[in-house]
């Protein structure tokens, strides 16, 4: 088996007893994992040493309240409202238009009373 240096400081790679995948060296405290790479040019796949990122920390952003503004509880009234509203002026607009085309379509008929 052949001892694997660390390509930074040259250092002996060991394996993490933890996680196999990586190697870790002993002195400069980086963390490595074979990655295999796919050659476009040969065509061959071999493995290559990479870096593995340090660890981030993951602060999540807080949310903040919405401001209130007081009339969130009445918005789904102002929508009926509105929705309301715009079909009385639609009756106004539209209304003696469509009630003189009723007539038109269903003329009055006198019914003549049988004594």
């Amino acid at each position: 088996m052949t001892e694997i240096r660390c390509p930074s400081c040259g250092g002996k790679l060991q394996i993490d007893k933890q996680n196999p995948k990586l190697e870790h060296c002993v002195e400069c405290n980086k963390t490595y994992t074979f990655q295999t790479v796919h050659s476009q040019e040969t065509g061959e796949e071999k493995q290559q040493l990479v870096p593995v990122p340090e660890s981030i920390t993951y602060r999540p952003i807080e949310k903040k309240e919405p401001k209130r503004t007081g009339w969130e509880p009445y918005g789904w009234k102002r929508g009926v409202a509105l929705v309301i509203l715009f079909f009385v002026l639609m009756g106004l607009m539209y209304g003696p238009k469509i009630y003189q085309r009723y007539q038109m379509d269903h003329p009055q008929t006198t019914t003549e009373s049988h004594p």
